[in-house]
């Protein structure tokens, strides 16, 4: 399987984006690209961010730059929790790499035709350039063998309002037509991350680590602190490494529901809300409410500290 991951690039991205670029070759699983869009901060810090990734684990993959800014809202990013250059202000994001000339949107158009079939894509941002690509290309979602996304609130346990998620609420109208066009969707919610939070003793063991991938991630990862003071969390929520681990290895599902997925794009409270209808005849998505979160810890830490 290839893979193309679109990222937002803030700091749980590149522990997702890492965890592919270090696993996916054992499981003959390859990232062919990874394109990029606005979301935790602008779309040029995250191709600076992606090209820092791909640097220290020595990965040669092309980036391709996407969308700017959503479809209708207003840019919003998330500097406040990821830091003001998306990994966590630890000065990481330094590179030489540079985006290639073609746009998101058509590199996933051209990718999904060169590889029908035998392509999947992980989006861990807001689906601006999936639903830019689909509208390009009708025949996109067919050529698409998997689309996992990280996204969405299964119970309206919001993070960016209180009813939906940041990269829904980010950009509704692209999220309402990816859902639409694409009929097998896998969908990690936000809720996972919250119900599910890496515990300390392992987060912090990571940290640990003396190999340059872990001091990379032990200093983007800083933030997490301010998180637990801020938020009083548990553990560590990490939404886009379990999508990813999700990708990697399907038996990290352990309970799933399948539902038709509908995002609300009206301008009232429920803007950005994603709804499941259980009963409607043809679901389009697999919803992932609960994982092994043992064993998605151990990717994490098995990618990170070699």
């Amino acid at each position: 399987m290839r893979w193309i991951i679109d990222t937002d690039a803030g700091v749980d991205d590149a522990i997702g984006i890492g965890m592919l670029l270090a696993l996916g070759p054992l499981r003959d699983q390859q990232v062919s690209a990874i394109t990029t869009v606005s979301g935790n901060v602008h779309v040029s810090q995250v191709n600076v961010n992606v090209g820092a990734v791909l640097d220290v684990f020595g990965a040669d993959v092309p980036i391709y730059a996407g969308c700017d800014r959503p479809m209708i809202e207003p840019r919003v990013h998330a500097e406040e929790f990821h830091g003001a250059d998306g990994l966590g202000g630890a000065g990481l994001s330094k590179t030489s790499r540079r985006p290639q000339r073609e746009h998101a949107a058509i590199a996933m158009s051209r990718l999904a035709e060169q590889h029908a079939g035998d392509i999947g894509l992980i989006a861990l941002g807001p689906l601006t350039n999936v639903a830019l690509a689909s509208n390009l290309d009708p025949s996109l979602p067919d050529r698409i063998a998997k689309l996992v996304i990280m996204g969405g609130a299964w119970q309206a346990r919001g993070n960016q309002t209180s009813a939906a998620e940041f990269n829904i609420a980010a950009d509704p109208e692209s999220a309402h037509v990816v859902f639409e066009r694409f009929p097998n969707v896998i969908m990690l919610p936000w809720e996972v991350s919250l119900d599910q939070m890496m515990p300390f003793e392992v987060f912090e063991r990571i940290r640990a680590g003396a190999s340059p991938r872990a001091r990379f991630f032990a200093a983007m990862t800083r933030v997490v602190y301010d998180w637990r003071d801020r938020f009083g969390f548990a553990g560590v929520p990490l939404p886009d490494p379990l999508a990813v681990a999700v990708a990697l290895d399907e038996g990290v599902i352990v309970r799933e529901l399948k539902a038709r997925v509908k995002i609300d794009i009206g301008h009232s409270i429920g803007r950005g809300l994603s709804s499941l209808d259980y009963r409607h005849p043809q679901p389009n998505t697999r919803v992932v409410v609960a994982v092994d979160a043992d064993r998605a810890w151990q990717m994490i830490e098995r990618a990170w500290v070699s």
